[in-house]
C-alpha cells in the first residue's frame, strides 16, 4: 500500500493578490451585510410593504417567503421566530454570512485563497434545504 498525503500535508494554493478596488468591495460588502441584518426589522415595521410577485401570480408561497421575516427575528435574537418564519432561509443566511466574514478576511489580507467549505456542494446544499423546506411548508408538515 501506498501512504496517503493526510490533507494538513496537502500543498496550500498560492494566495492571488487583490487589486484595490476590488478588495474596497468586499470590504464594503463585510461592513453592509451586518447593517442590514440588523436594519431589517426596522424596515419591516416602517417601510413599504413588499409583495411576493410568485405568491401574487400563484396564490403559493415561494421558497424565499417569510426569508426577510427571518432574517428579522434572527437580527432580534429570536431563533425559534426565524425558524418558524422559513427554515430553508437560515441555511442561506449562514451561507451568505460565511461568504461576507470570508470576503472581509480577503479585503483584510488582500489575498484571496480558496476555501473548500464555499464550493458548489454548499450551494447545492441550501438550495436543496431551500426546497425541502419549500415542500414541507406546502404540505403542511412546518
Amino acid at each position: 500500500m501506498y501512504p496517503h498525503p493526510s490533507p494538513s500535508s496537502r500543498p496550500e494554493a498560492p494566495a492571488v493578490q487583490i487589486a484595490p478596488g476590488p478588495r474596497a468591495l468586499r470590504l464594503g460588502a463585510a461592513l453592509a451585510w451586518p447593517m442590514a441584518i440588523a436594519a431589517t426589522p426596522t424596515w419591516l415595521h416602517s417601510g413599504p410593504e413588499l409583495g411576493c410577485p410568485f405568491r401574487a401570480l400563484t396564490g403559493l408561497p415561494c421558497p424565499l417567503c417569510g426569508a426577510t421575516h427571518a432574517c428579522a427575528a434572527l437580527a432580534q435574537g429570536d431563533w425559534a421566530g426565524a425558524w418558524a418564519a422559513n427554515p430553508g432561509a437560515l441555511g442561506l443566511l449562514a451561507l451568505i454570512s460565511l461568504w461576507v466574514l470570508q470576503g472581509a478576511g480577503e479585503a483584510v489580507t488582500g489575498h484571496v485563497r480558496p476555501v473548500r467549505w464555499g464550493g458548489a456542494w454548499a450551494v447545492r446544499a441550501v438550495l436543496a434545504g431551500l426546497c425541502l423546506s419549500w415542500v414541507a411548508r406546502l404540505g403542511g408538515w412546518l
